[in-house]
C-alpha cells in the first residue's frame, strides 16, 4: 500500500490548496511537517494555478492508497 502525506494550505484569497507527497519518511514528525510548511509559505514557494500564494498550513495527515 502506497502512503502519501497530504498537506492542505490556506491561500491568501481564503481558498485552499492541497499537495500530496508520495512515500514520505516513516519517522516524519508533525513538527517537521509544520516547520517545512512554514518555510514554504514564508518564502512564497507555493502558488495556486492562478498565482495566489499559500498563506499558512490548514491541515496535514498521512493517507494510504
Amino acid at each position: 500500500m502506497k502512503v502519501f502525506l497530504i498537506i492542505i494550505f490556506w491561500l491568501t484569497n481564503n481558498k485552499t490548496m492541497t499537495i500530496s507527497i508520495p512515500c514520505p519518511r516513516e519517522d516524519l514528525t508533525r513538527r517537521e511537517v509544520e516547520l517545512a510548511a512554514y518555510e514554504l509559505t514564508k518564502n512564497r514557494v507555493l502558488l495556486s494555478e492562478n498565482g495566489v500564494p499559500a498563506a499558512g498550513l490548514q491541515a496535514r495527515f498521512p493517507a494510504h492508497h
